[in-house]
């Protein structure tokens, strides 16, 4: 029952965040999108790897800020429905850059975020 109370009060959290950062009319839409999701791609290895073993924290807290937080926060839906409207548009250009730079910059930050885990892990039990 914590882990779903948490999951809840994070999601509130990480939901409210990404509506904040993209209200209607907000310019660099997609570009905010795509930062969002970085971010998260960061933070997910970062929550679930570093955290529990740098800082005394619950299961719940770990479960919360990851499937809640992040989870509430990042947008594989909007992602993709983004970039339908781009193909639609036939916006090859910003399609091409949403998509590879959601991609390929997932995929580094992700990279990033568990190398940070691992070096500060390693300086811990030094």
């Amino acid at each position: 029952m914590k882990k779903i109370v948490a999951i809840f009060g994070c999601a509130f959290v990480g939901s409210g965040l990404r509506y904040l950062l993209t209200l209607p009319g907000t310019p660099h839409h997609l570009t905010t999108l795509l930062i969002i999701n970085l971010v998260g791609c960061l933070l997910l290895p970062l929550i679930t790897g570093a955290l529990p073993l740098l800082v005394p924290v619950s299961p719940a807290v770990v479960t919360g800020l990851s499937v809640g937080l992040v989870g509430s926060f990042t947008t594989f839906s909007t992602f993709s429905l983004d970039s339908l409207h781009l193909l639609q548009a036939q916006a090859y250009g910003p399609l091409v850059l949403y998509v590879g730079g959601s991609l390929l910059g997932g995929w580094l930050a992700a990279s990033a975020g568990i190398w940070l885990t691992q070096h500060w892990v390693k300086e811990e039990r030094a």
